[in-house]
This record gives structure tokens, sequence and C-alpha cells, in this order.
């Protein structure tokens, strides 16, 4: 019998007995409750026990979703890097409503999404009925815990993302002797990135054909109308959560175009699927979309992330496989001027940084054990920007303003936009799958450099991994998301 099938069917019953299970206390829990307005004990524990029955179910299947971290010992609740900085920063119980809101929020969504992804036949109706119950246990053991002065002790200390570097791998592979010869090839790749910047943008080598993509935009915002927008949408905490229509209006406003040096179909930009195995249908160019913020001084910064996928990174090295992508960020100052752009590869390699005149690099920061910070060039003052990327590699090679943008968009491929967050539940022919799996790692990208950066700590280097998962130094700890990072590498220019 075909081992991989006969896993999937015993996941398959397991998903069904544990969900069928789990939906008997929906009644149970009903019939308690109209005993009285309030939940009482036996309410209480029976939502708890829904919600060990369900992570069950969840993690015997192997759908986890790892976009955001589960709060400890409080399991309706998940956080993200930004929520668990304002651990220390709850001075009103507004601070607390909001705070706890973001997260139990998160929780029903990436629980939703993981319980649509469970490999089960349990009809969508049973489904629906489930995700419902889990919302309404949510908000009665939510209440209870905010109630105990104890419980909030303890949710203020567990609200934390552990950091995707596995310390004793660091032990194991002797860290302090690798990292200098890691060091040594990372300072000779950031000297051919700086000479690539260097060379005048019309000797930049063409080795194939320079094929421009950009997604259809209505007229940019001016400076003031970003500013506007940032401002009136500041909730509670000081975060800036625009309205969809907002955000429509500033993605497009920020939008890059990108212009590839197209060899080989491995260079054009497409659609993330799945058929056995993700595949990127070039037929359906799509930039994905997310929002994330970071931290600076008193004030939550909004970022915009514009995210694209290739086929592979073809080549016989170390570091060709599987699906490649960019992810390029604009941080907006709140006056809704851009601060800062950077990119990674979206193994969270390769990340460098384009600031604008309001930053410039700390003179305090570390020099030994530290990967420095690469900054190729200073940000373009103008929209829209176009961001030169290589063949094979997609390494960015430039980023300038187009003077003539009409006869650029005379020449150029439209692109589809799409939420990053589909790509945590994608059809299959059975269902649905997440594209990312355990770790938020994409399975079958792997690429050979893993057996000799392991000792760095990073999981699977150079594998294609899910927002939020992004360690992107391997000398030293740094993290895409993390909510201090422009904090700690650049200061404000007056």
């Amino acid at each position: 019998m075909d081992n991989t099938n006969d896993t999937r069917r015993i996941a398959l019953s397991m998903a069904e007995l544990i969900l069928l299970f789990v939906t008997s206390f929906l009644t149970g829990c009903a019939t308690v409750e109209t005993r009285s307005t309030a939940p009482t004990a036996d309410v209480l524990t029976t939502c708890r026990m829904l919600y060990q029955e369900v992570d069950a179910a969840i993690d015997d299947s192997g759908v986890r979703d790892y976009g955001t971290s589960p709060v400890q010992n409080f399991p309706y609740l998940r956080t993200t890097r930004l929520l668990a900085s304002f651990r220390g920063e709850l001075t009103t119980q507004e601070n607390w409503t909001e705070w706890t809101k973001h997260m139990a929020d998160l929780d029903a969504e990436s629980r939703a999404l993981e319980l649509r992804n469970l490999p089960t036949s349990v009809n969508d109706r049973r489904n629906n009925a489930l995700v419902e119950e889990l919302n309404r246990c949510r908000e009665r053991l939510l209440a209870a815990d905010l109630a105990q002065p104890e419980r909030r002790a303890m949710l203020r200390d567990a609200a934390r993302v552990p950091d995707d570097y596995v310390t004793w791998w660091q032990v194991l592979g002797l860290y302090p002797i690798a990292a200098p010869f890691v060091s040594t090839r990372i300072s000779a790749w950031h000297t051919e990135t700086r000479n690539s910047f260097a060379t005048p943008l019309a000797e930049l080598p063409v080795a194939g054909e320079l094929v421009h993509w950009a997604s259809s935009s209505s007229a940019p915002l001016a400076v003031t109308q970003v500013g506007e927008i940032l401002h009136r949408s500041l909730n509670p905490l000081g975060i800036p959560l625009p309205t969809k229509i907002d955000l429509d209006r500033l993605f497009n406003t920020f939008a890059p175009v990108w212009e590839v040096d197209v060899m080989d179909n491995n260079d054009r930009i497409g659609m993330v699927h799945l058929n056995n195995g993700p595949v990127v249908d070039m037929a359906r160019p799509t930039l994905y979309r997310k929002v994330s913020h970071t931290r600076f001084g008193n004030q939550v910064l909004l970022q915009l992330n514009y995210i694209v996928w290739f086929p592979a990174r073809p080549g016989n090295d170390i570091y060709a496989g599987q699906l490649d992508g960019l992810n390029w960020r604009v941080t907006l100052g709140p006056n809704g001027e851009p601060w800062l752009y950077d990119v990674i590869h979206n193994c969270g390699c390769y990340h460098e940084f384009f600031p604008s005149h309001h930053l410039r690099l700390r003179d305090d920061l570390p020099t030994s054990y530290f990967e420095p910070p690469l900054l190729p060039q200073p940000a373009p003052k103008q929209q829209p920007l176009v961001l030169r990327i290589a063949p094979g590699t997609h390494f960015i090679q430039r980023i300038y303003h187009d003077a003539s943008p009409p006869k650029l968009l005379s020449t150029v491929q439209p692109m589809a936009w799409e939420e990053y967050d589909t790509l945590r539940s994608l059809p299959t022919a059975d269902g649905y799958r997440s594209l990312f799996g355990r770790y938020g790692l994409i399975v079958g990208t792997e690429r050979t450099e893993r057996f000799l950066l392991w000792p760095m700590g990073i999981r699977s280097p150079g594998a294609m991994r899910q927002w939020g998962r992004h360690a992107t130094a391997f000398v030293g700890r740094r993290h895409f998301d993390d909510a201090f990072l422009i904090e700690s590498l650049f200061i404000k220019m007056p």
C-alpha cells in the first residue's frame, strides 16, 4: 500500500473522529448556558475542552497555521511581534480591550482557515457551526480571564513570539567558530551588490528581455492625503488601521513597477496555486499585498508589503530550487511620506534597505557577531519606483524613478491584485490546503545551502516561508517583522 495515501487516510479518519467528538460539545454548551445569563464554570470548562480538542485535530492533521503565534495557556488568542511589544504598556482598560481584541481576531482568522484546511469530509454546515461556537467560547473565556487580575498578569507574560532561530543547532554547530566564516561570505555579497548598484543603469547587462509588470492603478494620492488617512485611522494603541477602501488607494499609490530581465520562464511573475506541490501560473501575473506595522519612538508606522512569486531560482549551485520570490516593503512616516523601503527574498534572505532622507544608519551598531545592514543606494524621492531585477537570482540591481510613466505603461504587462493571506488556504482537488507547512516553510522549496548554513540556527536556509517567519540575518538574530527593527538600525533625521 502507498505510504502517503495510507498516512492521509489515517489523518482523515482522526480528523473526522475528533471533529465529530468536538461538535458534540455544541449542544451541551448551549444547554448549560440557558440556565444563566452569565457563563458558568461548567460552560467555561466545556469551552476549554472544545479548544483542546480542536487543537488536537489541527495538530494531528498537520494544518497548523504558523503566521501568528498561539498564546500559551490562552488557546483562544494568538499574537504577533508587534502586539507582543505592547505587553508592558497597557495602562488603561481601553488599551487592554484593544490589545486583546486584536489577538482574539488573529485566532479567529487563523482557526477558521485551519478548520477549512482539515483533510476531513465533515460537511460545511457542521464546520460553520463549530467556528461559531468557538467564537462564542472565545468571548466567554476572554471576559472571564480579564476579570481576574492574576490571569491578566499571566496573559501579559505569555503574549510572546519565540524567535525563529534554533539555539541548540548553534551550540551543536559551534556558532562562535562558524559565524566569522559566514560573515566573510556575506561581506563578499555586500561588495558584489554595491558594485552592481554603482554600475550606470544603461550599462547594466541584459541577458534576456526586459519585461515590465505593474498593477493597474488609479491616480496616486498626494502626500497630504496619505497623512490624513494615517491620522484618522489610528486605534487606541496608536496603530494605523485604514479601511479597505483607503488601503486600496494606499497600495495603488506606492505600487512599484517590476522590471525583470527575463531569460526563461523562471523569471516570469505568476500566481501561486497547489497541484501536488506549489506551482506558479505565469499566465496570471499576480501582486500579493499584506499590511504590517513597525514601531519608531512613540509612533506606530504603517507598512505596505508587495510580494511576487517566480517559478524557481534555476541553476546548479547550492542556492537553486523550486519557487522564488520577493517582498518589497514600504514604511510610511506619519506625515504620509515613505521613510524607508526594504526588500527580502521570500526565504528571508538578501535583506536590503533603501532609506529616505528621513533616516540615517545608527552609529552605535554592534561590530562583532552582527550582520550589518546592506544599504545599496538611497531611496528615490518620487513615485512610481521601478525595481530592476536580475535574471535567475532575482537580485535587485537598481531602484529608480521613471520620469515618463506614460511611455513605460504602454509596454507594461498588467498584474492582478491578491491578498497574501489567500495563500494560507488554497483550493486543491480534495479540499483546501495552506501553501505553508510546519514552521511556515513551503515543502519542496528546500535548498542545498541548508546543509552548510544550519549552524547559524535558521531552519532550512533558502527555503521559501510564510510572512512572520522570516529570520533575515545569518550572523546575529534579526526578524523581518520585528516591531523595533527599523528603530534598532536607523535614527530619525531632524
